[in-house]
């Protein structure tokens, strides 16, 4: 008689993939569509001369690209908990900035409100991101990172409305 052994299958993170090519999917064009409008030498879309606009984008960018950086590689380690700090402070610029933008005083379209609400969650996953780091809560730290990490792609989509300032940017290269 043989024994049969039965292993439980190794968990395979199922994000993290998704969130790295969704991730590819909003920083490249957005990339090309920022750096092909200023080599043209063509003005850009009226709201990125609004306040908190280009610096939110911009830091935006810089924490999606740390961010895939992070799903990417190990964990645990020295870089992995500097560069968590570095994409932390980026995440709190994002979220207090995508509160106080506001293109039109007192106008606040239903996609503005959905915005804010992704910048309000990143502002409460936050300190859990960090606790759960400190006090070695892997399984909450993963969850409210990419939870964070969802909220930010999920406000990159809807950037993409060729209303909005990144739409505006990446849809006007056709005009």
């Amino acid at each position: 008689m043989t024994a049969i052994i039965q292993t439980t299958p190794r968990n395979r993170p199922v994000l993290q993939p998704l969130f790295l090519w969704g991730a590819v999917a909003i920083f490249a064009p957005v990339s090309l569509a920022l750096a092909v409008t200023l080599a043209r030498g063509r003005p850009l879309p009226w709201q990125f001369h609004m306040p908190w606009v280009s610096p939110h984008i911009a830091v935006a960018l810089v924490a999606l690209a740390l961010g895939s950086l992070q799903l990417g590689l190990g964990k645990g380690d020295r870089r992995h908990r500097l560069m968590g700090y570095a994409w932390c402070a980026l995440m709190g610029f994002i979220g207090v900035s995508g509160l106080l933008i506001q293109l039109e005083p007192g106008h606040v379209t239903i996609v503005h409100r959905i915005s804010s609400l992704f910048a309000a969650a990143d502002l409460i996953f936050l300190p859990m991101v960090i606790y759960a780091a400190r006090t070695g809560r892997r399984r909450l730290h993963r969850f409210a990172a990419l939870a964070m990490f969802g909220c930010m792609l999920n406000a990159g989509a809807l950037a993409f409305i060729p209303q909005r300032a990144v739409g505006s940017l990446v849809f006007g290269l056709f005009r």
